[in-house]
């Protein structure tokens, strides 16, 4: 362990405590432990990849030697032989296996997300995977390399950046086993996790103000939490991290997260929904109906449940099982030098089971933003420490105050020029052969007027960014920094527990409800017992039914087919009767109108 002891005190005072589920099959491991056990390929498909180093021969001084030829990919390969189905079932079989249970995700989801889990299943035989039996096979490595070092290693770097101080974590899995272990969503050799602290470098003494940690797709303002949020949970100076089985992704709450993997056709869907709901609160004036955008990421998506109950190992200060701490940089030869992936390339053209790079690069090989701007990753570029805030603030009204004086003087200007000039258009007017000067001075008098219309705009505004600013700085200074999930829009939370409670019976037809409704409808246009559109609908219409009947919902069902069928109903009639409708509507107005008019004459 190496590095500047103004560092290592740092990154120890504030190290993370980490909590997994029971049942997680890997944990944070050193990087050189890894290397040992895996061979260096290259090559452009698993078809022609050849080995550069063969396994037991890689060490972090040879990594970084090697590169990639063009349109070649260089990666690691930690399980050169998945177990075969025999070793697979004596592995299962171990006495010390800790055994894993969770209600069924598929029955927190609906008829459409179930659909598209299947076609995400079937996705995977048509695209590059990681094979069966890798997980549990890389399991057998690890156990093997922690009887040679036991220790639970994090990776870490500190950057410094006006004002700010990043304590960069960085969590080394050999492998991410959530789709084999936890039906989840993917499985790639290899799997880094991050989790930022940032502290404010003030003159009376650096301070925590800002955690953040990555969990999947989330990204920016989304990723981090206020050190003063009452959802971030502490021992100490210590944050509690909250992993996902398997994924390893790093969680602020404990629970289990529904984890939706969008379609990205329907993402453009998401802007429309966010439209429609202002339209519907604030110019309809009606109930807010709730985030649609999110419903229909939750709709039209393929589940998954990431688990991150924390009833498993705990790794941190004050624990049984405690860190080792290495620091990284750029300085570090293996870090900086390798740019291919830290497990095996299955060629996937959605990326989703390619082991990730180095903690450095991307798979592309570009830089990662977490690493070349972990202040911005995060969402903080554009945010000076709180220390240096009050200072910020008085220097903005400053130049508030100054552009102020430069509207005004603008303002004072136009309201005496335009007077004049509307005159000028007025004269102007009385002669025909003065027209093309009438013309043109009526041109610049409309753009002055309009001039003079944003200027005024502009004092209304800055007069109230000024006031905001005010207000903002004398609670800063009565210590009062405002709600800690302020800058937070989509919040990722837990599902709540009661959600994730069903019994067997609809457990069981969450599972087989799909196949059964695919057989049904195959059936019925196989032996030509109706027609195909008509299939669908008895198909859909009975499964419906029956979902609604195991989840005690068939009043509410059939208070809204009532409700649907009462809409249709009108439509049809609207539609029948439109001439007679369109009729009505306008001797109606034309009454309205002659009433008015007669009124307004009486009153004479």
């Amino acid at each position: 362990m190496s590095g500047p002891p103004a560092d290592l005190e740092l990154l120890r005072a504030y190290e993370p405590i980490v909590r997994y589920t029971n049942g997680e099959l890997f944990f944070p491991a050193g990087v050189e432990g890894y290397l040992a056990e895996c061979d260096l390929l290259v090559g452009t498909s698993e078809d022609d990849a050849r080995v550069l180093v063969p396994q037991g021969q890689l060490t972090t001084e040879t990594l970084a030697s090697f590169d990639a030829p063009v349109g070649e990919s260089l990666y690691l390969r930690l399980v050169q032989q998945p177990l075969s189905g025999v070793e697979l079932r004596r592995w299962r079989a171990r006495p010390d296996r800790i055994r894993f249970s969770a209600p069924g995700r598929l029955a927190r989801v609906g008829l459409f997300a179930r659909l598209m889990d299947a076609g995400f299943t079937v996705s995977l035989m048509l695209r590059g995977s990681v094979p069966g039996g890798t997980a549990a096979a890389a399991q057998v490595k690890y156990a093997r390399a922690r009887e040679q070092d036991p220790s639970y290693v994090y990776h870490a770097r500190v950057v410094r950046e006006n004002g700010w101080i990043c304590l960069h974590y960085l969590l080394f899995h050999y492998m991410n086993d959530y789709r084999s272990t936890f039906y989840g969503v993917n499985d790639h050799e290899a799997d880094w996790e991050q989790v930022f602290i940032y502290l404010e470098d003030a003159p009376d003494g650096v301070r925590p103000i800002w955690i953040a940690a990555a969990a999947h797709d989330y990204t920016g303002d989304e990723l981090r939490r206020r050190w003063d949020d009452p959802t971030l949970e502490k021992d100490g100076d210590h944050p509690i991290i909250h992993a996902g089985a398997g994924s390893h992704a790093s969680y602020f709450e404990q629970g289990e997260y529904l984890t939706e993997v969008p379609i990205p056709a329907l993402r453009g869907l998401g802007s429309f929904l966010d439209v429609l709901r202002d339209f519907w609160r604030h110019t309809l004036r009606q109930p807010d109906p709730g985030d649609l955008r999110a419903t229909l990421s939750a709709a039209l998506s393929v589940p998954f449940v990431d688990y991150a109950r924390g009833d498993g190992r705990v790794i941190g200060p004050g624990r049984t099982d405690t860190w080792s701490p290495v620091i990284i940089g750029d300085s570090v030869d293996w870090v900086k030098g390798y740019r291919g992936l830290f497990g095996l390339d299955t060629h996937d053209r959605f990326a989703g089971e390619r082991a990730p790079a180095g903690p450095k690069y991307n798979r592309d090989g570009t830089v990662r933003q977490s690493w070349n701007d972990p202040f911005g990753f995060a969402g903080l570029g554009k945010m000076a420490p709180p220390f240096h805030q009050p200072q910020e603030i008085r220097r903005r009204i400053g130049e508030l105050e100054s552009e102020v004086s430069e509207v005004a003087s603008e303002v004072e200007r136009l309201t005496a020029e335009l007077p004049g000039l509307e005159l000028e258009v007025r004269s102007l007017a009385e002669f025909g052969a003065t027209a093309a000067l009438h013309e043109d001075r009526s041109a610049t008098l409309a753009a002055g007027e309009a001039e003079l219309a944003s200027l005024r705009a502009r004092q209304a505004s800055i007069h109230d960014t000024s006031g905001a600013l005010r207000r903002e700085l004398a609670d800063m200074e009565a210590g009062d920094l405002g709600d800690p999930q302020r800058h937070l829009k989509h919040p990722h939370r837990p599902v709540p527990p009661e959600d994730t409670r069903y019994n067997v019976i609809v457990e069981l037809w969450s599972a087989v409800s799909v196949g059964l409704l695919l057989l049904f409808i195959a059936g019925l246009v196989f032996f030509r017992l109706v027609p195909w559109w008509a299939a669908f609908l008895v198909g859909v219409g009975g499964y419906i039914v029956i979902e609604a009947a195991l989840r005690r919902r068939l009043t509410t069902l059939l208070l809204r087919s009532v409700l649907v069928l009462a809409v249709f109903a009108a439509v049809l009639l609207i539609y029948d009767f439109r001439i007679e409708l369109v009729l009505a509507a306008v001797t109606g107005l034309a009454l309205i109108v002659v009433a008015d008019n007669v009124r307004e004459v009486s009153r004479r």
